[in-house]
């Protein structure tokens, strides 16, 4: 019986850390840093298609579990339609996202392993019913309102490439982008996660879990060396603004992060190529390190 006492407190002590992170393990459904160059600009009528490639790697949990290593591969599917319907003096568009997400995490106290886990699946799929896009010359202005649904879940994998609830996201986003010199993009969203009713098991959570609301947004300021050539900086902030909750208790960590790293992008006819590398800092209550962004984007 001792014995059953200690081993059970151990494990309640070595669980503490996954509970004291702000949202469910410190994740959340939509990939921050994503949208860099012309991300307040949506583009004009056509259809669009973009591929992206994130690889990120992570070795610190600051407010999370103990010795944390963590490396994520998404290639992401979107697209776009952009349509010469106005609405309000704006163009209404539409887009779908599909992500694919391989995900291994691991946390080690000594030679105990307390968590362990690699899988791969759908992550959560975005679709924008209404997105509308205002051009005024150099300087844009686009408003969405996105939906992010569940995709591959499972409560007792914490490397589940899904987060199991959907994130109601409206979306106000500006773009300054001349030709020549220097251009500004920031992309604002504020997140309204639903619960999840089957919490994944190494929060403690039985009923339910539901993470925190959060401001955030993405961001590029770069320079147009050429019509066909920018170079800059991009990254993103992201930040709680209200405590999670599990079980109906008052969990009450926020997470909070910011990432900035160099960025390029090159026009070539009908293709855009972007490759940007992101250092994630002050994080807390989420994971930190560095994420390699590869974007191209085909105009039909």
């Amino acid at each position: 019986m001792k014995r059953l006492l200690i081993s059970s407190l151990m494990v309640f002590l070595l669980l503490l850390p996954f509970a004291a992170t702000g949202t469910e393990l410190g994740l959340t459904s939509y990939p921050d840093g994503i949208e860099n160059f012309f991300a307040g600009a949506f583009p004009p009528p056509g259809f669009y298609f973009q591929n992206y490639w994130l690889f990120y790697k992570a070795d610190q949990f600051r407010g999370g579990p103990p010795n944390p290593k963590a490396f994520v591969f998404v290639e992401a599917l979107r697209f776009i339609y952009s349509s010469k319907i106005n609405i309000l003096g704006a163009n209404w568009g539409t887009h779908l996202v599909v992500p694919l997400v391989y995900t291994d995490l691991s946390s080690r106290v000594g030679r105990m392993v307390i968590a362990d886990d690699n899988r791969f699946g759908f992550g959560n799929i975005a679709f924008d019913p209404v997105i509308l896009a205002w051009h005024f010359g150099d300087f844009h202005v686009t408003s969405a309102f996105e939906i992010q649904f569940p995709g591959s879940y499972n409560r007792n994998n914490p490397a589940s490439p899904s987060r199991n609830y959907f994130t109601f996201e409206p979306i106000l986003a500006f773009g300054w982008l001349p030709k020549w010199g220097l251009g500004v993009n920031v992309k604002m969203m504020y997140d309204f996660p639903t619960r999840n009713n089957d919490p994944l098991t190494i929060t403690g959570a039985r009923n339910y879990y539901h993470s925190g609301q959060a401001f955030h947004f993405d961001y590029c300021v770069d320079y147009a060396v050429l019509p066909q050539l920018r170079l800059g900086v991009a990254g993103y902030y992201y930040t709680q603004t209200t405590g999670d909750c599990a079980d109906d208790v008052r969990v009450g960590f926020h997470g909070r992060e910011f990432a900035v790293g160099p960025a390029i992008k090159f026009d070539y006819g009908r293709f855009s190529f972007c490759v940007i590398n992101q250092f994630e800092l002050a994080a807390l209550n989420r994971p930190e390190g560095v994420r390699n962004w590869v974007r191209i984007w085909y105009a039909f």
